[in-house]
């Protein structure tokens, strides 16, 4: 550590390698994908961004192929990815005669935010999923559309064997009470579709003070609009060029498999996990 130490402050204080030191920092700061929205601004190679803004002063002549742009999102320091996807997402998107472009208010991409929170007093997880609302005003803004951790759920039932019989009527329901002493097998008494009302359940704790969210630990974006695949972008925090909002994740999948990947993994509604077309 101490050798480190002097290392960087000999480079910093010596004139010939502090001057190298500020150009890398300073090339570190303009390749760094600093925000979600530089991301999809790179994505779909558009002509204001920082990076290029950097480059042309280094070289006027420089040219910006889309393909280079987007391969350039990736996080280089994965050694799992799959060339030969990568190379037919880059193709599909940026084929000329019908491009694909992410915009900011498109509607299926979402943030999954991980919280550190307090639950009845005690310290726990939970997940947001965000996305982006429109309002009739021409303002936007994040809204959350599930929520998923385990204090927000049901319990999976133990004895599946349980339940009102169907011949409680002839009893006048005289054993209902098991709705509210069965604790462990309540989805017995409910429909095989029920699904659980995360939102309702997180409003009604937090709106009684038993759950606290107090500090945000990890955002991943979620992006199901293209068609044919899913990807995830991560913030990679790291002092080289490829560094910053990255593709964490690309995945080629049927509408069915990314129908089941909204459901099961942002937990979201059946009317939420409907996809037919991109958005361009």
């Amino acid at each position: 550590m101490k050798v480190i130490v002097w290392l960087l402050a000999f480079f910093a204080f010596h004139p010939v390698f502090s001057q190298i030191f500020q150009d890398e920092v300073t090339a570190n700061f303009a390749y760094q994908v600093k925000q979600i929205d530089e991301f999809i601004e790179r994505f779909n190679n558009k002509e204001n961004t920082l990076i290029k803004q950097y480059v042309k002063k280094k070289d006027t002549t420089a040219q910006f192929k889309r393909e280079q742009m987007i391969k350039g999102l990736f996080n280089a320091s994965d050694t799992s990815w799959k060339k030969a996807e990568i190379l037919q997402f880059i193709g599909q998107v940026s084929n000329t005669e019908d491009p694909v472009y992410l915009n900011f208010f498109d509607a299926n991409w979402y943030a999954e935010v991980n919280c550190a929170a307090s639950y009845k007093g005690k310290p726990s997880t939970i997940t947001l999923i965000l996305k982006i609302q429109r309002e009739k005003n021409g303002m936007s803004k994040w809204i959350v559309v599930s929520a998923i951790a385990d204090f927000l759920r049901l319990p999976i039932r133990k004895d599946t064997t349980t339940g009102l019989n169907p011949l409680s009527h002839a009893t006048d329901f005289m054993n209902i009470d098991l709705l509210t002493t069965d604790k462990k097998n309540i989805r017995n008494y409910l429909p095989n579709h029920y699904q659980d009302e995360v939102l309702s359940v997180f409003l009604y704790e937090a709106q009684h003070n038993q759950l606290a969210i107090k500090q945000v630990n990890k955002i991943t974006y979620h992006f199901l609009q293209i068609d044919g695949w899913i990807f995830t972008v991560n913030r990679f925090s790291r002092q080289t060029r490829n560094s910053g909002w990255l593709f964490s994740r690309l995945l080629p999948v049927t509408i069915d498999a990314k129908q089941k990947y909204a459901h099961e993994k942002l937990n979201l509604p059946d009317e939420m996990c409907q996809f037919q077309t991109s958005y361009r």
